[in-house]
């Protein structure tokens, strides 16, 4: 098999985006010894013109879903669907719908290497103990359990300041011209693009395609 290199968009308050990266994270699991897959974060926004201080979380999905029972039945499902990748979502404790384009930021500074943790972290951290990830000091926190910086202050006076916004506009407009309208979305070798959530199997038969 060839290697592979994995164009990821995303967003961090995405539930299907979390599952996705799981299911990835299992795919290459199963890639045959010595092959190699590299991973590119890229944000995608679904809320871009939410409050930088967030909005209220059920508000805003009853809104966008139609209703108070269509919210319902959208909370069961990414509890269903998330056990069968192993994640819990705890949704009656999410608060907030938060502006992400803080949490993109520290993606872009964060290391290549140690942006995956990140990732899971932050998901973690929004979707299963409803921490309000549109915060600098909430995320400064993460970014220091996730072992990206001892300097807390610092980093929050760097994401203040704008730090990693070129990158997280850049993946923006790249997700514009490939026409992506929602997350998650993987692109393979910039050649076979998979749009929405794909079982590990999904993954694999796709790898298998690349020429």
């Amino acid at each position: 098999m060839k290697d592979l290199i994995i164009d990821v968009y995303m967003d961090t308050i995405c539930p299907w985006c979390r599952m996705g990266t799981t299911s990835l994270r299992t795919a290459l699991k199963q890639l045959p010894a010595g092959t190699k897959a590299t991973v590119r974060w890229h944000a995608f926004q679904l809320n871009p013109g939410i409050r930088t201080d967030g909005e209220d979380y059920r508000q805003v999905m009853i809104g966008r879903l139609g209703g108070k029972a269509q919210f319902e039945s959208r909370m069961r499902q990414y509890n269903e669907t998330g056990a069968q990748f192993g994640l819990k979502f705890n949704m009656d404790i999410v608060k907030y719908t938060p502006n992400t384009t803080l949490s993109h930021q520290l993606i872009a500074m964060t290391p290549e290497d140690a942006q995956e943790r990140l990732i899971e972290n932050i998901y973690t951290a929004y979707f299963e103990n409803g921490i309000n990830i549109g915060d600098a000091d909430e995320l400064a926190e993460i970014a220091k359990a996730s072992g990206v910086t001892e300097d807390v202050a610092g980093l929050k006076k760097r994401l203040i300041q704008g730090e990693g916004i070129e990158k997280v506009e850049s993946g923006q407009r790249s997700a514009q011209k490939l026409g992506i309208k929602g997350v998650p979305y993987f692109v393979i070798n910039e050649e076979l693009s998979l749009s929405g959530l794909q079982s590990p199997d999904e993954f694999i038969k796709a790898f298998n395609h690349i020429k």
